[in-house]
């Protein structure tokens, strides 16, 4: 009975958590599920590395989210996959100029 009631004490405790995940941010932005912020520890500013993978490695993840974002590197483009887990579709992100 005791562990039973330390387990529900512990479900209740965690069950308010915030989704929201903040590298290097101790204030993630509300909107996001991950804030990255744009300097390091040492107040450097860094980049974000996605991915980086070729396009046979690209068609060869499996069951793809839709949205997942990678790095083409022959290509050299972002690539996104704007079909379904099941039928991906895996197109180049372009700016305009």
């Amino acid at each position: 009975m005791k562990k039973a009631m330390i387990s529900i004490g512990v479900i209740v405790c965690t069950s308010n958590v915030f989704g929201q995940v903040g590298i290097n941010s101790a204030v993630p932005n509300p909107s996001s599920n991950l804030t990255v912020a744009p300097t390091d520890l040492k107040g450097q500013y860094k980049g974000t590395l996605l991915s980086p993978m070729t396009t046979s490695q690209i068609n060869s993840i499996a069951n793809p989210a839709k949205g997942l974002i990678v790095y083409d590197t022959l290509l050299k483009c972002l690539k996104v996959n704007k079909g379904t887990s099941t039928a991906s579709q895996w197109v180049c992100l372009k700016t305009r100029s």
